[in-house]
Order: structure tokens, then C-alpha cells, then sequence
């Protein structure tokens, strides 16, 4: 899961963003990618990308281009929400008819035909758009590496709202620190042992309440004594090494509401701090027909997938389903196999990531 990793350090990390395009064209297998944010006024706010020309990009901003773009437009009118293989609805041999193959693409030299990418909504209304491409000789994109997108799709469409609502707060915000505070989910920086040195208002909200983790001698500690170990875990993980990535796991409060804990160790004047992201494991309601559609799974998989992301364990499931213990167990591996994972965190990662889009 390291290319997770990769794609959750673009979180507050400009330079790890800009690569975010040359990190998902080598997973997923493309000569290059384009990556784009929209208005809900359909206003071009950003666009990173890897291989094409800085030449291409300047014409393609200075015209306008993106009212013309047949990829991205034949990918909106596809569906949002879910990756697509552009092949699946335009004929590559009528792409290369078009205006935008022959007066843009082709006026530079290049020959990108076969596209695979994904449009996602953000709460605003706006867009976050993906395409990674290939030459017009080259094979054009499978159903596997549809797949790969598509289980990225998440995520990079999660960080992409979370920078903007963090571009957005320190706008309206006088300074970094209530920026921060401005957001709902808790964040707090700390050091190697423990020591808090930075918490947020949400952050401090809860270790006013103490359901879910407390301060002691300046040093943070979760509750419930398994969750803390846990977060013992992580810390040693990423204190070992500065570059392990996102690190995550699920805890419980007083009130057993689920919380995530993401972690992601960052060096600074050359001492590792962490990174520590806290919010609830809430799914969008659309979660589990979103889950079906993608992957697949069955109605008797549905309910039981939505337990575990919630932290359920199977006897804890068997008991609310009314099911066997083994039943269970078969679900759950069927649909580690179908989604790609193999841990329970994993599974709430994915299931948690889907857009909330009413």
C-alpha cells in the first residue's frame, strides 16, 4: 500500500503534490497524466501533469482548452464517481478525428489516443478530473488497470478536497494556526515521545472530553488501552523511519464511535514530528450501492462489508446478523479478494474515502 502512502503525503506537502500525476502514471502503468480541479462553475482552478510538454500546457490554459477536451468531457458525461476507459464510449479511431486530437495534440507532436481516468465531485459542486494516456500505437488500457485507478480514485479525490478546504481556510483565516482550526477533524503534530506540540481546536475539544484520548504530562495517550498500543505501534513505525508514509488505524471512544487515527511523519530541522490526523469513520450514505457497483460485491456482502470497515469483529458481526461465525469469515475474504485488500484498516480506508456526494 505504498503508493497510499505516497498519495496521503500530498496532504500538506507541495512538492509531494505537484508529483501526485508522475506517482499514479507509474502505478498504474501510463505514459502520462493529467490532473485537474474545477469550479462548480465549470473554471479551471488547477492542473498538474506529467510527461506532456510545458509548451502544451501554457496553449492548452491560454485557449481554453478545457471546454474542449473530448477526454475529459466524454469521461463527465460517462458517469462521475467511478473510473472509465474512454475506449468504453468513443471509438480511439474517432478520437483521433477530433478537434482536440488534431488541432492540440497533434500540433505539438504528440500522439496520447487511449485514455483512462475518473471524475469525481467535491462538496462545493466542483470537479476533481484525472486522465493518464497513452499512445495511439500503444495497447490501450485494461479492465485490471481500470481497477488500480479506481481503487486510487478515493483517495486522491479525498486529498484534493481536504488541500482545497485548507487553501480555503487560510484564506478566510488570520494565520496558519486558525486555518487549522477552522477545520472539523482534528489534527495534532507530535514528537517521537509522545509530547504534543500542536493541537487544533477539534484536536483540543477532545482531549477536554476525554472519551477518546487524554493529555498527561503533555503527552497524548488514547483511552482504551488496546487503541493505545496501537498507537504505540504506529509511532515506532513511523519514528523508524521518516519516510514510511501513512500510517492508520481505528479506535474506539467511551461512546464505541469509531475514529480514524492517520499518521504521516514529516522531518523538520532534522528531527522526525508526526503528523497526526483524527476523524470519525463515517461512509458516505451511498457507500455500499457505490461499493456493489465498483466491485461487485453481493446483498448478503454488503452489510457485513460495512461492519467490518466500522471495526466490527466477526463474532460481533455473527451476533447482529444472526449468522455463523464461518459465514462471516467467507464473506469477509470474499470481499478482501474482490476489493484488493487484506486488512480490516484497509477496508475502512476504502470505504471511508468515497466522496460524499448526495
Amino acid at each position: 500500500m505504498e503508493i497510499i502512502g505516497k498519495i496521503y503525503e500530498a496532504l500538506d506537502d507541495d512538492e509531494a503534490f505537484e508529483t501526485l500525476p508522475s506517482i499514479v502514471a507509474e502505478a498504474v502503468g501510463s505514459r502520462s497524466c493529467t490532473f485537474q480541479l474545477f469550479s462548480k462553475d465549470s473554471v479551471l482552478e488547477g492542473m498538474w501533469h506529467h510527461y506532456f510538454q510545458v509548451e502544451m500546457d501554457q496553449f492548452y490554459r491560454e485557449n481554453g482548452l478545457h471546454v474542449h477536451d473530448l477526454w475529459a468531457k466524454t469521461m463527465l458525461q460517462a458517469g462521475v464517481g467511478r473510473a472509465n476507459l474512454h475506449s468504453e464510449f468513443l471509438d480511439t479511431a474517432e478520437f483521433c478525428k477530433s478537434f482536440f486530437y488534431n488541432e492540440f495534440i497533434r500540433r505539438f507532436g504528440d500522439d496520447s489516443a487511449h485514455c483512462l481516468g475518473f471524475g469525481s465531485e467535491t462538496p462545493d459542486g466542483g470537479l476533481v478530473v484525472m486522465g493518464l494516456h497513452r499512445a495511439r500505437s500503444d495497447q490501450d488500457f485494461t479492465e485490471e488497470e481500470r481497477s488500480k485507478l479506481e481503487f486510487l480514485r478515493p483517495h486522491i479525490t479525498r486529498v484534493a478536497i481536504l488541500r482545497k478546504r485548507l487553501a480555503e481556510a487560510a484564506g478566510n483565516a488570520v494565520g496558519a494556526l486558525a486555518a487549522v482550526d477552522c477545520l472539523e477533524d482534528a489534527y495534532l503534530m507530535l514528537a517521537p515521545d509522545r509530547r504534543i506540540s500542536f493541537a487544533n481546536a477539534a484536536a483540543e475539544a477532545l482531549l477536554r472530553e476525554q472519551k477518546l484520548m487524554r493529555a498527561s504530562d503533555g503527552k497524548l495517550y488514547v483511552c482504551r488501552t488496546q487503541d493505545d498500543d496501537r498507537l504505540s505501534r504506529a509511532l515506532d513505525d513511523a519514528n523508524l523511519n521518516e519516510l514510511s508514509g501513512k500510517l492508520s488505524f481505528l479506535a474506539r471512544d467511551s461512546n464505541s464511535a469509531v475514529w480514524r487515527f492517520t499518521l504521516a511523519p514529516k522531518a523538520f530541522d532534522g528531527e522526525t514530528m508526526v503528523l497526526l490526523w483524527i476523524d470519525r469513520c463515517q461512509p458516505a450514505l451511498a457507500a455500499p450501492e457505490a461499493m456493489k457497483q465498483i466491485y461487485g460485491l453481493t446483498p448478503a456482502e454488503l452489510p457485513i462489508l460495512m461492519a467490518v470497515s466500522q471495526g466490527h469483529s466477526a463474532g460481533e458481526i455473527s451476533d447482529q446478523h444472526g449468522i455463523s461465525i464461518a459465514t462471516v469469515r467467507s464473506h469477509i475474504q470474499h470481499i478482501y479478494q474482490k476489493t484488493g485488500v487484506n486488512k480490516a484498516t484497509q477496508l475502512a480506508q476504502l470505504v471511508a474515502s468515497l466522496p460524499r456526494v448526495r
